[in-house]
């Protein structure tokens, strides 16, 4: 009998300029993952409220619990763009890059109040080895200290501040995960709204896209989601803005963005886990991208949670950060593109990410 191959492409449309791509069967080590993270971490998410007190306690566990030592050999360091704090991370593939050649920007998710670049180095540091590219995290402001709207200007000055330092537009893709993916995709629409040089492309990991929270995966897969519940989502929106119709401006909601700027976003990578609340965010908001004219790609794992490159140790992160690389070797042009990495990169990246915990911790 042959060996069933995981997180292999089972399917592919092309739709002009779309191409969603559909990656499976859910292997059973990210089976085994996902229940077990269900019955501990779910559950502690689940009840949590976004208040003062909560969001001082969420800040601390955050940092205690997610994957915050980088991969070994990666050097750390600590300036601004912009005016707004970051912290480089460059693995050690990438630490041989000419300065301001290329650099991935990078906005950490956390629902806009709390993550900090620290609890996602383990991350930031494999997208670095595999693209091998600095990475540039931004501490960006988070509320309750500032409104939803100082974060996505913080996001929009640190490119400004790449920009300003002299990196080719070309040579900078912003990427982030969740909240962070939201910010992603909120600077590539500033990019397009106030005629900025547009960077080489914008890349969202399981991003929260819509503060209304209207997409039916947020009740679909409230049972499949193995991180995140929809009504944390509904609370954490409700707490930020409070007013419905706020929670639908473009300005702070991207995927109520009009098609004429959707059609001038720079090639989009968006990344979704078949299983995850926040499901037909990244997915509706790929198709209203190549709707409108815009290029775009959507990897979608069947049978996946949230983030789905963050989780070391199983083949669907493997696959992930694979296509990741493929579509940044697409994205920047021939005099600045990374070193294509070989399946032993990524094999470091996904079975080697540093001291950190990963899914395997949950397999029982």
């Amino acid at each position: 009998m042959a060996r069933t191959q995981y997180a292999e492409e089972i399917d592919r449309i092309v739709d002009g300029p779309g191409t969603f791509r559909t990656f499976g069967p859910a292997s059973p080590r990210s089976s085994r993952a996902s229940r077990n993270m269900r019955r501990s971490i779910y559950l502690i998410v689940a009840t949590w409220r976004p208040t003062s007190r909560g969001i001082r306690i969420g800040r601390t566990a955050m940092e205690r619990a997610l994957y915050t030592r980088p991969m070994r050999g990666t050097r750390l360091e600590r300036s601004t763009l912009g005016g707004v704090d970051v912290e480089w991370t460059v693995s050690k593939r990438a630490q041989g890059v000419p300065e301001r050649t290329r650099v991935v920007l990078y906005l950490h998710g956390g629902g806009y109040v709390v993550g900090s670049p620290k609890t996602h180095r383990n991350l930031t540091s494999r997208i670095s080895h595999v693209l091998s590219t600095p990475v540039a995290s931004v501490d960006y402001r988070m509320a309750p200290e500032v409104g939803i709207r100082e974060s996505f200007a913080d996001a929009v000055a640190a490119y400004r501040g790449l920009l300003d330092e002299g990196y080719p537009p070309e040579g900078i893709i912003i990427a982030g995960d969740s909240a962070g993916g939201g910010l992603a995709a909120g600077v590539g629409l500033a990019v397009v709204d106030q005629g900025l040089p547009a960077p080489a492309g914008l890349v969202l990991l399981s991003p929260w896209l819509d503060l209304a929270n209207a997409g039916g995966s947020h009740t679909a897969n409230v049972l499949t989601e193995a991180l995140i519940g929809g009504e944390v989502l509904n609370r954490i929106s409700r707490a930020l803005l409070p007013d419905e119709a706020a929670r639908r401006d473009w300005h702070v909601s991207p995927f109520h963005a009009p098609s004429e700027l959707l059609a001038q976003l720079p090639p989009t990578l968006v990344q979704v886990g078949g299983a995850e609340v926040l499901l037909d965010d990244g997915l509706e908001f790929a198709r209203r991208i190549a709707m409108a004219g815009g290029t775009v790609e959507l990897d979608r794992f069947e049978g996946q949670g949230h983030v789905v490159a963050m989780w070391t140790g199983l083949p669907e992160a493997r696959r992930a950060l694979k296509e990741l690389a493929a579509w940044a070797k697409d994205v920047l042009p021939d005099h600045l593109e990374p070193v294509t990495p070989s399946a032993e990169t990524i094999e470091e990246a996904v079975e080697h990410g540093g001291a950190a915990p990963g899914p395997e911790d949950l397999l029982g």
